[in-house]
């Protein structure tokens, strides 16, 4: 590939990402080249999977955003999602029913079940749905529309399709933990997915990096003492503020699991 040619492809590239949507006149013009040049970069590129061509244009492959989303959610404070994952895991019993929500920390306790037998998931997780199709465990996604930003479902039809369904032990993460105000998080709709979830499992347990720990939020998931079992990490030092939340969970005869680095 000529020089002038990777720069054409390497700035059409930058330009379908930026715009959403490029039309072949359009470049055309901008580069100086034939419309029929274009549509060759356009081929080439669609080939090496740098976009999707389409009627008049180009547009970006969509599967980069989810894909891009998903790692920069699982990668915050994996270290500590790992570890509470391993501890969570310890809970399941043969033949449960295990729920998982939408949280990247309670997908961590999915990857754990994946060479488990005898167990059956619930999840409005896409991912952790995705991740156990080649595994012996008998997935159950929920229904519901697509919330891009945590890839998973929500809405009317998952409370509607929980109507019917019995969850054993229900692993769920949240933005904020005190215990005043319990669980909360920041968006309305992923909260009343996790209520839904939780109104229909025997035990609900929270697995709560430390960055969360005396975080209040909008929206209160559930109560500090309807919570089964807390988890969680310690991989630095709690802060005061921290420290001061975990006490007064310990004090109040919780079950509140602190895991640290071995």
């Amino acid at each position: 590939m000529t020089n002038s040619l990777k720069r054409r492809q390497d700035e059409i590239n930058k330009l379908v990402n930026q715009k959403n949507y490029v039309e072949i006149s359009d470049l055309s013009e901008r580069f100086q080249v034939s419309e029929m040049t274009i549509r060759r970069d356009l081929e080439k590129m669609e080939s090496e999977g740098l976009l999707i061509r389409v009627l008049g244009g180009a547009k970006p492959i969509q599967k980069s955003f989810v894909e891009d989303n998903l790692n920069l959610r699982a990668s915050e404070n994996l270290k500590a999602k790992q570890l509470m994952a391993q501890e969570a895991v310890t809970l399941i019993q043969d033949g449960d029913v295990v729920g998982i929500d939408a949280s990247t920390s309670a997908a961590e306790v999915g990857k754990l079940i994946k060479g488990m037998k005898n167990i059956t998931v619930v999840t409005n997780n896409i991912s952790v749905a995705l991740d156990l199709i080649s595994s012996e465990v008998t997935t159950i996604l929920l229904g519901g529309y697509v919330r891009p930003n945590s890839i998973s479902t929500m809405g009317t039809s998952l409370k509607k399709y929980m109507e019917s369904i019995n969850i054993d032990k229900l692993f769920i993460s949240a933005r904020g933990l005190t215990l005043q105000e319990g669980l909360t998080d920041s968006t309305i709709d992923e909260g009343e997915a996790k209520q839904a979830m939780i109104h229909k499992s025997n035990e609900v347990i929270a697995l709560i990096d430390q960055s969360k720990v005396g975080v209040k939020k909008l929206f209160q998931i559930m109560p500090a003492d309807a919570i089964s079992t807390i988890i969680v990490d310690e991989i630095k030092p709690f802060n005061d503020e921290q420290q001061e939340v975990v006490n007064e969970f310990l004090k109040s005869n919780l079950d509140l699991r602190i895991v640290r680095k071995k």
